[in-house]
Parts: structure tokens; C-alpha cells; sequence
């Protein structure tokens, strides 16, 4: 399976472009046999973007990540997973803490006034040091 990563319609579009211009050379077509079959490819991959609602997940996360792989009888097929976290946004280390009642509370009544999550709250005490 690969992974493919796209921050806006028009690299997603420009991608495809190059991938029909691609497979059309290997199969060797020309003239008007050329012209359908990148009008036909592009054409999917549009219906594919507008079915699984890719706009919505890069206005929300900022990219999409879509995943292609070849099933038993080796035909592409394309779909639209959960978002990744980027590299640069993944959090490698986890701690563990034992807090008392008291602590515990007003970490718990801090993050619900916030409206944010107590993992949340910690990374921006740390920053604040």
C-alpha cells in the first residue's frame, strides 16, 4: 500500500494529470485513444475526491492522506483513510503521573472550563516553563 499526501485539490489534480500522462505512455496510446483515456482517469479520480469528501478533511486537518493498493487481481484501487499526523506532529515520548485528589480535580475542572483534554493541558504547562 502507498500513501499519497495532498494539502490541496489543485496538487491532488496535478498529480493525477502526471499519473494519466504516465500510464498513457506505457500504454502506448495516441490521438483520440490518448484523449479519452486521461479524460476518463481524471474523471475518476475527481468522482473518487468529491465521493469521499476530501475537501472537508483539508479544510479540518490541513492535508489529506489517501491510500492506493492493488487488490488480488492487481486493479487500483483508491480511498480516502483517517488523517495522519504528519511527522513533525506526532508525539513520541509518554509519561505517567500520580496526582492526589486535590491535583487531580483541579486539573480535571481547568480542562473542562477549557474545553481541552488533560494531555493537552499538560503539553502547554511544559511550554509555559
Amino acid at each position: 500500500m502507498k500513501e499519497l499526501t495532498f494539502r490541496s485539490y489543485e496538487q491532488f489534480q496535478q498529480f493525477i494529470e502526471h499519473k494519466a500522462m504516465e500510464k498513457a505512455i506505457m500504454k502506448q496510446l495516441k490521438g483520440d485513444e490518448l484523449a479519452a483515456f486521461k479524460k476518463e482517469f481524471i474523471s475518476n479520480a475527481q468522482k473518487m475526491w468529491k465521493e469521499n469528501d476530501c475537501d472537508h478533511w483539508i479544510a479540518k486537518h490541513g492535508y489529506v492522506i489517501i491510500n492506493v493498493w492493488k487488490d488480488g487481481i492487481d486493479k487500483r484501487k483508491l480511498t480516502r483513510g483517517r488523517p495522519k499526523k504528519l511527522d513533525s506532529e506526532k508525539y513520541n515520548h509518554s509519561i505517567h503521573v500520580r496526582l492526589d485528589e486535590e491535583s487531580y480535580n483541579r486539573l480535571k475542572n481547568y480542562c473542562t472550563e477549557k474545553n481541552i483534554d488533560i494531555s493537552e493541558t499538560i503539553r502547554r504547562l511544559i511550554n509555559q516553563l
